[in-house]
């Protein structure tokens, strides 16, 4: 029963924010405007997406930290060479990213009038990645212990703050740079909690280098570092596309509704979070088929009328939470995404048990695969069929995403 306990942790851990972020993305579309709201949206993915510079050492250290939960010396090699790694290494890239953000403007098709207004802001997010990579980094070693209570609770007051504190900017100060500036005070907060709740955990920190660890670290982050790369492209980059091809105006229609599936991305997290460490430890192959008949039964109780639902009551839901302006555009994109939001619930689980079982090239090697084909076919549905089109790709991705995950995991623990 650990396994629900743990995901009802990791459920609780989402709920709270969710229930903030909800009416203060319903303000910031009203005040800002689409094309500024969706821009912000797209702030937000870059955050998100930022995830690769941590090149697969967080999840790699979900799975040691569990491997070595006894050994207390490895243990502090392992955090300490991660973070040594980590803050060099994406503050590297920050500068980087800085120095050319204004070509990744340009990039959007933003309007002439709001440019210089969103290159200051997004120079500003940037200034968040290191905090944000140690901060997951962090937040991975309270996973591979298992430790779900404290990483909820860090989770749910530093993600209240990161919804909420952008809606309070904006109400003072009327444009996206505050509500940017609200977005990177939450973040500098939030790496703050995250570090009284592992000192209170009694967790060592430390920042030398070992370069065998980094090596064992690596091996296996290496691949994750492909799916982490690849994996961003093909869930955010449907937003950079529609606002290049149709632009920036247009582009919160469709993140509008994207970020409505995002946020019940929550139910199949708390799952997917909770089985990885538990697999990560199992040897026995019962063990983990009944882990993993558990949460397949789990994932479907809880997705499937969620999304029925929401296909059901997608006017009323766009129209109390964005406006009336919003639900002409909104509505169809909602209900084809929510499909795929079902089929992609699922694919976390099989997912998370093929990594667990060190195999994170299989799940690496699949997202090679992908790419290509996802991206010209989605390039291809947004110019002929706009957002609409978008939408179509990628449920049809999470379909097959999902049965080819179902397939490989049935190999890797070689069921019958």
């Amino acid at each position: 029963m650990s396994l629900i306990k743990n995901s009802m942790w990791n459920l609780g851990g989402y709920v709270i924010p969710s229930l903030i972020i909800i009416p203060s993305l319903g303000y910031l579309a009203r005040v800002l405007g689409p094309e500024l709201f969706g821009i912000y949206t797209i702030a937000i993915a870059i955050v998100g997406y930022a995830g690769i510079f941590d090149v697969g050492i967080s999840r790699a250290i979900i799975r040691e930290i569990a491997l070595y939960r006894n050994d207390k010396q490895e243990r502090k090699k392992i955090i300490s060479t991660a973070s040594v790694f980590i803050l060099t290494f994406s503050s590297v890239c920050m500068i980087l990213l800085y120095l050319n953000m204004a070509e990744l403007v340009r990039l959007l098709n933003v309007s002439e009038k709001y440019f210089s207004e969103v290159l200051l802001s997004l120079k500003l997010l940037l200034l968040t990645i290191p905090f944000f990579l140690i901060n997951q980094l962090w937040l991975s070693i309270l996973e591979g212990d298992e430790k779900f209570a404290n990483i909820n609770l860090q989770r749910t007051i530093s993600s209240s703050m990161i919804a909420g504190l952008p809606a309070v900017f904006v109400i003072f100060m009327h444009s996206l740079y505050s509500a940017i500036l609200g977005l990177v005070i939450a973040r500098l907060l939030s790496l703050l909690i995250t570090y009284l709740v592992v000192l209170h955990s009694k967790i060592e920190l430390g920042f030398t280098f070992h370069k065998n660890t980094f090596k064992r670290l690596i091996f296996f982050g290496g691949w994750i570092t492909v799916s982490n790369i690849i994996s961003p492209v093909m869930v955010y980059f449907d937003r950079f596309i529609v606002s290049n091809v149709i632009g920036a105006a247009s582009v919160a229609f469709y993140t509008i509704p994207s970020e409505a599936v995002s946020r019940l991305g929550i139910l199949p997290a708390a799952l997917s979070r909770a089985i990885f460490p538990k697999l990560s430890s199992l040897k026995n192959q019962n063990d983990i088929r009944g882990q993993l008949s558990l949460s397949y039964k789990l994932a479907c109780a809880t997705c499937l009328p969620v999304v029925i639902f929401g296909i059901i009551f997608s006017p009323q839901i766009i129209y109390y939470w964005m406006g009336a302006g919003y639900v002409e555009n909104c509505v169809p994109v909602l209900r084809i995404l929510l499909v795929g939001f079902f089929f992609n619930s699922i694919a976390q689980i099989p997912f998370a048990s093929i990594q667990a079982a060190g195999k994170a090239r299989t799940t690496a090697l699949l997202h090679c695969a992908e790419i290509a084909p996802y991206l010209l076919f989605l390039y291809f549905m947004i110019d002929h069929f706009g957002i609409i089109g978008a939408a179509y790709a990628w449920s049809a991705r999470m379909l097959i995403d999902c049965v080819i995950l179902l397939m490989l995991a049935v190999r890797t623990h070689s069921f019958k």
